[in-house]
C-alpha cells in the first residue's frame, strides 16, 4: 500500500487594500504545472497567460461579487473582468502558502508581571569553629 496523493486546499485572506475581504481557496500546483506556467513548457503562451491559467485552473472558489452584490463564479471568465493586480495577488499569497510561510503569528503574551524577588534571608553566619 502506498502513499495516496490528494490535493492540498488553501485558503488565502486579504485583509487590506483594494481587496479587503476577499477569501479565495486555491488547489494545490504540481512542479509541472508551475514550470509550464512559467514559460517552461512547449504551450506557445506568455508568462502572463501561462500564470493566467493557472489560476483559473486552480481556483476552487471565492467571495467575489460584481457590482450589484452578485456573487461571481470562480471562473476564468470571471477573471478575465479583473485587473492583472488581482492575479499577481493571488499568485504571490498563494505561492507564499504552498512555500509553507505562515501568517503572522498572534502578538505575544506579555506574560503577566513579573515575579517578585524572594528576599534570602542574610543572618550573619556563626563564628568558625576554626578560629
Amino acid at each position: 500500500m502506498g502513499c495516496k496523493r490528494v490535493p492540498k486546499h488553501y485558503r488565502l485572506k486579504f485583509v487590506d487594500g483594494d481587496y479587503e475581504g476577499l477569501e479565495v481557496t486555491m488547489r494545490s500546483v504540481s512542479i509541472g504545472e508551475m514550470r509550464i506556467a512559467q514559460g517552461g513548457g512547449e504551450t506557445g503562451k506568455d508568462d502572463f497567460d501561462g500564470i493566467f491559467d493557472l489560476v483559473a485552473t486552480h481556483m476552487v472558489s471565492w467571495n467575489r461579487e460584481d457590482e450589484n452584490g452578485q456573487a461571481l463564479p470562480p471562473t476564468a471568465e470571471s477573471l478575465e473582468d479583473e485587473s492583472p493586480a488581482l492575479i499577481h495577488l493571488i499568485i504571490d499569497q498563494w505561492t507564499s502558502a504552498v512555500a509553507g510561510v505562515s501568517a503572522p503569528l498572534e502578538q505575544p503574551s506579555n506574560s503577566g508581571a513579573s515575579a517578585p524577588e524572594e528576599s534570602i534571608p542574610m543572618a550573619p553566619l556563626s563564628p568558625s569553629l576554626a578560629s
